[in-house]
């Protein structure tokens, strides 16, 4: 009873001082309902839920990049029906090709061919590495930040860590896991200039106005053992 009437007694909060609350760790009138803004329009879940009982998260890079001597190319094309994406990464070493499927329910995509396959890929991106500066990018946040007011927060975020990237956007959990054992010494080196990269990426975050920075790491199916999985949880 005593806990009912100090929370019948909290001064009602916005949806963006509730979402705060949570991650701080701090007291809060109501536990709050979010979605992401990319799922679909927010004015829909406004329309449906009431602009006070849904808070939006925004995706948010604290940091930007850019890179003078090398520049990404995308052409969208149709195989046997189904909706794809060649991406070109072109560097002045040469040039890197990824592939995408799109699926049509949400229009989302995975890889179907990563741009990392061989030693000489490797190559080529450090090159695009060697080329990237990285800057702040405090201006577009903030901006971020008053367009949402108190429906939301913008989730301040950095890139994933280094060997994450790999696997997820470089070269895929199967072939990061050949070329550890195929040439590792081209892996390394790529890790060890993520890590410098990541550090810069790191001093912008700290000394930015967010109040919280986002680290999007991803844990997914094709990781864990399905054996012990199974096992687990089956």
């Amino acid at each position: 009873m005593k806990n009912e009437k100090r929370f019948d007694t909290m001064k009602k909060m916005t949806m963006k001082e509730r979402m705060m609350a949570v991650i701080q760790g701090e007291e809060h009138d109501q536990v709050p309902f979010a979605m992401y803004e990319i799922m679909f329009p927010k004015e829909q879940a406004f329309e449906v839920l009431g602009k006070d009982r849904i808070g939006i998260i925004r995706f948010s890079p604290i940091y930007r990049v850019e890179h003078p001597n090398c520049h990404f190319k995308s052409e969208i094309f149709y195989e046997n029906g189904s909706k794809m994406e060649h991406n070109s990464l072109i560097t002045p070493k040469g040039k890197l090709e990824e592939i995408r499927i799109f699926e049509p329910a949400y229009d989302s995509s995975t890889t179907k061919k990563h741009y990392i396959q061989t030693p000489a890929d490797y190559e080529i991106f450090w090159s695009y590495l060697d080329d990237c500066i990285i800057l702040d990018n405090y201006e577009h946040y903030l901006q971020d930040c008053a367009e949402l007011g108190e429906t939301g927060l913008a989730k301040a975020e950095v890139e994933r860590s280094p060997y994450q990237q790999l696997w997820i956007e470089w070269v895929g959990l199967e072939g990061l896991s050949i070329h550890l054992a195929e040439f590792p010494d081209h892996v390394e080196e790529t890790i060890l200039r993520l890590n410098k990269r990541a550090r810069k990426t790191f001093e912008i975050a700290y000394y930015s106005p967010a109040p919280f920075i986002d680290i999007p790491d991803n844990i997914t199916a094709a990781l864990p053992n399905m054996e012990k999985s199974t096992h687990t949880f089956g």
